[in-house]
């Protein structure tokens, strides 16, 4: 897998590939964790812009506040399989999420994103990294898990019951 797939920015290249990702999960009423305002920007380019701009040292609040967005592309055909976003300044539990496209997941690539993002978050200096996912999200917590991820707490976020888990 590792040589069918980039992790990669949003770029104007991606905007079909970023409206039909989105609409897919609008269809089914899935989450777009790791997505930033994605549900929010019927126009793709408009959310590509608002990516690039969150990129920035100095990102504004108003627009969503820093964050590093990225893209998973498989190589071949430029396929947007799934999205990760690293969010600076957020609570700690808070600052990763991802998603994979409803009709490719199964296929391990939600792992090999997190891997990546973990590989590049040590590359960054960041040592102390944790993550959360809802309890009934076997599939994300078997991925957390499979890349070393430790059960540290429980808790409750505006109503939401979520398991956090410190990555090695």
């Amino acid at each position: 897998m590792n040589d069918d797939l980039i992790l990669t920015e949003p770029d104007e290249k991606y905007a079909e590939e970023v409206r039909t990702y989105r609409q897919e999960f609008i269809d089914i009423g899935d989450h777009m964790d790791g997505c930033g305002a994605l549900r929010t920007f019927e126009d793709p380019f408009e959310y590509i812009d608002n990516c690039q701009k969150r990129m920035q040292e100095d990102a504004a609040k108003e627009i969503g506040g820093r964050a590093d967005q990225f893209l998973c592309i498989r190589k071949e055909d430029n396929h947007l399989i799934g999205m990760m976003q690293y969010r600076y300044g957020a609570d700690p539990k808070f600052q990763i999420g991802y998603s994979v496209r409803p009709s490719d997941r199964g296929n391990g690539c939600a792992k090999w994103m997190l891997q990546k993002l973990l590989e590049w978050l040590e590359e960054q200096g960041k040592t102390e990294i944790t993550i959360a996912c809802e309890p009934s999200n076997v599939a994300s917590e078997h991925v957390i898990l499979s890349c070393g991820g430790k059960l540290i707490e429980n808790c409750n976020y505006k109503g939401i019951e979520l398991n956090v888990y410190r990555m090695n």
